[in-house]
Formats: C-alpha cells, sequence, structure tokens
C-alpha cells in the first residue's frame, strides 16, 4: 500500500488540519497525553552563531552589511504564495555581523567542553521532562553529520555529530527528545522561487535522515509563521514521510497546518483547554548567547512562566543558549537548578494536571487532577481570595508546603484565606479536594 492510499496517514492528515483537539480523532487526542502531562521542556539554541555571542540566525539576516551600515538585506526568500519574508532591522537582531566573519564562524567551533551527559542531565534535575534540540536554524547550518550538505558539523574542528549525541543522552536518562528544524535555508542556493521543488526535496531528506539516525525522535518544531502555506514546502508529501517513519510524532503548528500544538514564542499563551498550546520563552530575551552581559531571569519570573502555562492549558518551553564552549550559561544553570529543587517539592500541582477550573487572573492560576484543584496564588489580595463558584463541593483544604487554609464555598464563589506566616514566595500553593473529580 502506498503512502497516498494509507488510511491511517489520510486521518493523521485531517486530525493535522483541524484545530481544536476534540474535532481530531481518539488516536490523535491520545497521542499528546505524554506531553500535556509532561508540562515543562527543553529548548535549545545553539550553533556556530554563539561565536559571536549573537542571535541565532537573525545577525546573519543582514549579513552583507559590515556592522554599521544598517544595509537592506540582499539574501534570497521564497517570493511566493505572496511570501516576502523580513527585509526590516528589529534591535533584537542586532549587531549585524559582518558576512566574512558569519560564513566562517563554523571554521572556528569547538565546544570542548560539551558533554551530552551532563547537558541532558541539567534538563532531568531541572524536572524537564523533554528536550528540543535546534538541529538547523535559518543560517542553514546543520549540527549533525548530514551527506546533503557540507555546510554542518563535520566541517568543524569539532567534528562530531551533535545531534545523534544529544539524542543518545535523552534516551540514556528516560528523556523524550525532538528536534527543531527551520524550513527556512539562507544558505542553500535552491531556496527561493526558481527552484523551491528541489529545495524541498533536500528539507525531506534532511528530516528523513535525522529520524533514520534518531529513531527516538518525538516532536518536531518546525519554524515559519502560519502565512507560510504548507502548500510552499509540499507538506502534505513531508508529512507522509514523517508519518511512515514515526507515526505517533507530535508536529506543531510552524509548517502551514494547525498540527498538534500552537506555539507562543516569548509570552504566555492565552487560557485554552480547546488547543493544546506551549509558550517557547528564553532566559535573557535573546535565543541564543549574547554574552554575560545579557542579564538572565530570576527563578521565580521562571517559575511564574511555568505556573501560568500549566494554569492555562500549556507547556513551558524554557529555551537554554549554551556558551561556545557547550557548556549552559551557569547564571541560567543556576535557574534550572533551582526549578528543579522547587518541583521536586511541588510537582504533583504541575505533572499530570490541566488548566482550570478557574480562570487565570491577577492572582494566579489554578490546576486540577481527578478530584483535587491546585490553586497557585502568584500574588495575594489585601486580605482574602475571592474565586468563582466551584461546582464541586470542597471536603478539605490545606497549603501544599504544609499549613491551613480556610476555605469557605457558597453560591457567591469560594473565599480562601491562608495566614501570611504559611504563605510561600512566589507561589502559595491551596489544595482543594472535592467530593468528585
Amino acid at each position: 500500500m502506498s503512502d497516498a492510499e494509507d488510511p491511517a496517514f489520510e486521518q493523521y492528515w485531517a486530525d493535522a488540519l483541524q484545530p481544536k483537539w476534540a474535532d481530531k480523532s481518539e488516536s490523535s487526542q491520545r497521542r499528546l497525553d505524554w506531553w500535556r502531562d509532561a508540562k515543562f521542556g527543553m529548548f535549545v539554541h545553539w550553533d556556530p552563531s554563539s561565536l559571536a555571542a549573537s542571535e541565532i540566525s537573525w545577525s546573519k539576516q543582514f549579513s552583507d552589511d559590515n556592522g554599521e551600515q544598517l544595509l537592506d538585506n540582499p539574501r534570497p526568500s521564497p517570493d511566493l504564495h505572496g511570501i516576502r519574508e523580513h527585509r526590516f532591522w528589529l534591535d533584537w537582531f542586532k549587531p549585524a555581523v559582518p558576512r566574512e566573519v558569519y560564513d566562517h564562524l563554523h571554521k572556528s567551533f569547538y565546544p570542548g567542553m560539551f558533554d551530552a551527559d551532563k547537558f541532558v542531565g541539567a534538563a532531568k534535575s531541572a524536572g524537564m521532562k523533554y528536550l528540543i534540540q535546534v538541529t538547523k536554524h535559518h543560517n542553514g547550518f546543520c549540527m549533525w553529520d548530514t551527506k546533503f550538505t557540507d555546510f554542518n558539523i563535520m566541517a568543524t574542528p569539532y567534528h562530531r555529530d551533535l545531534v545523534v549525541a544529544m539524542a543518545q543522552a535523552c534516551a540514556r536518562a528516560g528523556i523524550r527528545y525532538g528536534i527543531y528544524y527551520s524550513q527556512r535555508d539562507w544558505h542553500h542556493p535552491d531556496y527561493g522561487p526558481e527552484r523551491m521543488a528541489r529545495y524541498n526535496e533536500y528539507m525531506s531528506r534532511q528530516v528523513e535522515e535525522l529520524l533514520v539516525k534518531c529513531p527516538n525522535i518525538e516532536v518536531i518544531f518546525f519554524d515559519c509563521e502560519q502565512y507560510y502555506p504548507w502548500q510552499l514546502w509540499d507538506g502534505k508529501k513531508l508529512f507522509q514521510m514523517i508519518h511512515r517513519l514515526r507515526p505517533k510524532i507530535i508536529i506543531n503548528d510552524r509548517c502551514g497546518v494547525p498540527a498538534d500544538c500552537t506555539t507562543p514564542e516569548q509570552s504566555i499563551g492565552e487560557y485554552n483547554l480547546e488547543r493544546d498550546w506551549e509558550s517557547c520563552m528564553t532566559f535573557t530575551g535573546f535565543w541564543s548567547w549574547h554574552g554575560f552581559q545579557a542579564p538572565v531571569i530570576p527563578f521565580e519570573e521562571c517559575l511564574r512562566h511555568l505556573v501560568r502555562c500549566a494554569g492555562g492549558g500549556g507547556n513551558l518551553l524554557m529555551n537554554v543558549g549554551p556558551l561556545p564552549t557547550g557548556q549552559i550559561d551557569p547564571r541560567e544553570a543556576d535557574r534550572l537548578q533551582r526549578m528543579g529543587a522547587w518541583l521536586a517539592t511541588n510537582g504533583e500541582s504541575i505533572y499530570g494536571t490541566r488548566g482550570g477550573p478557574f480562570p487565570p487572573g491577577d492572582y494566579g492560576v489554578s490546576t486540577r487532577q481527578g478530584d483535587t484543584v491546585y490553586v497557585h496564588v502568584l500574588k495575594w489580595p489585601e486580605a482574602e481570595l475571592m474565586l468563582p463558584p466551584l461546582a464541586g463541593r470542597v471536603i478539605a483544604s490545606r497549603v501544599l508546603s504544609g499549613g491551613s487554609a480556610v476555605v469557605q464555598q457558597t453560591d457567591a464563589g469560594l473565599k480562601i484565606f491562608v495566614a501570611p506566616s504559611d504563605r510561600q514566595d512566589p507561589d502559595t500553593i491551596v489544595v482543594l479536594q472535592l467530593q468528585r473529580p
């Protein structure tokens, strides 16, 4: 039976066209169960651009510039389906790295301190359940030993496959592994309107190569905005190949179809129990390492990201931008370690939960699992917290970290009081035990 005649793929493709999970097949809904339960993952944006302490790919966007002139960008764009890629400056693109520097960075790339097991261990210690690694960003550089271009990790002095190393380390650690792969390619000569069919063949072969090399790939994170239609990438054929090799894979919404999940970046997704989503956030406001002069957000802010994602019905994919040495920035490593310590005590209010039943607000969020509701109070009112009415009857209440919570339930709503001495900064978790789920 050919892929085109495979009813399992046709169902998979039909599901990929549906935004709401309720409109997808039962098999498609269940495919994401582990991902919904995981709640917390690591994003890894890293390639030779780290040597220039500059933004990954985007600092190449105007690479004919000498770093001072802010010249218009001559790089290719698809110019198909009405698409015109960015031709303007944003502050986070700066500085422009001159072409004679950027296009040769890989020749000096030697991450001699990279240890895949230690790296993945940091994710596991942080309480993260999955890891998504950038394999090829918009600049076209490939972090694995690919046979389809010489612009890859084997052209560096390091000369070792960083994708296979990370995938194998994830398998050893019990961390689910996924890849980021950008359909854009500002290096490949066929990326443009004249030879897009040839470029799509190249792209499909690379994705297939990755899936074969790393049999534990469970997620693919594509990266082009929704106004790039799937026809631009020959998307149905691409999905056919992926489904043939990995029928249970999860794919995001950046290949022209809704697929499995929405991926807001640098913002927390809106409260949504009808559509799976994952907020992609950074420690510094940049996707790759920008040097030690770039401030790192405090632990408390990172924790609020996670709590607000869980309470809104989504996941948090927290990005690290490794140093050229292959190490995680020590400041980011500190935040990860503290996240893990917090989750070791409070993880039951995050893992395996769903958002609600109370909508998020200035006070914080709520999560739920079975007959238990967790109210995450990130900001207390002056005295007591007033929440909307709850259909189920509360039969017991407590503070997760220890202490008592006084709960008064009426038709008007739910009133919660916790003594200041029992409150925890930045998140007081009030556990409500219900009579029924």
